[in-house]
């Protein structure tokens, strides 16, 4: 004869049973059209809908409990999972490529806007500030920031074509460029300025406008999506 729990047990299945109610109410708000709006590829995806279409509510159980009272939470949580694994894929798939944005210091307040705007759209944008901790190598860090970008933005301001920092940056992204033969290194117009001789054939991204500003950040979303 099977001995049901004890109500110890009982007890303990309450809090895990409340503790995952919370989750589901907090997790059917983070993919709800507050949190998960029209700009994101994956807005309509099926496993958003099948997030949000389950619901689970407290049992209420206050005595001993038994396979029949755990098994429906099980159920839901593996519900849950599937569609959370899934809608994960997904998500990775439509994110943008990664961008390295190489700029001078002076130009950092407007370069923050480039890259919140481009973290939005699904893109991991290295900023030295956000990725250079105290007591790492710069040197090091630069380097391993470009090469593991897909992309290199290069911001061009009258400070920046006459950084020296600027110019190792680019020089190293045109090499692979050149060795990849593949797009690497896009040119982003912040301020007017002699642009390098190496970079005029190349179109650029405008953002010396407010009117510029919005098409500019969808042609880098189209080529962050090559």
């Amino acid at each position: 004869m099977r001995m049901k729990p004890s109500p110890l047990v009982s007890v303990q299945f309450n809090k895990y049973e409340s503790y995952y109610v919370s989750f589901l109410e907090h997790l059917r708000w983070r993919v709800s059209d507050v949190c998960v709006t029209e700009e994101y590829p994956f807005k309509d995806s099926k496993f958003i809908q099948g997030i949000l279409s389950c619901k689970y509510k407290h049992s209420g159980i206050a005595h001993p409990i038994n396979e029949d009272e755990i098994v429906p939470m099980l159920a839901s949580l593996n519900e849950i999972k599937s569609n959370l694994e899934n809608l994960v894929e997904e998500i990775e798939k439509s994110m943008l490529k990664s961008i390295f944005l190489c700029h001078a210091s002076t130009d950092k307040p407007k370069v923050r806007e480039i890259a919140n705007q481009l973290t939005l759209k699904g893109s991991k944008v290295w900023l030295d500030e956000a990725e250079i901790l105290v007591g790492d190598s710069i040197l090091g860090k630069i380097e391993d920031g470009i090469n593991n970008s897909d992309y290199l933005g290069i911001i061009l301001s009258p400070d920046s074509v006459k950084s020296i920092w600027v110019k190792k940056e680019v020089e190293a992204a045109l090499t692979q460029e050149i060795n990849g033969k593949a797009v690497k290194v896009i040119p982003i117009l912040l301020v007017d300025c002699d642009i390098p001789i190496f970079l005029k054939p190349k179109k650029y991204a405008d953002f010396r406008t407010k009117e510029s500003c919005e098409q500019s950040i969808q042609d880098l979303v189209k080529r962050l999506r090559v």
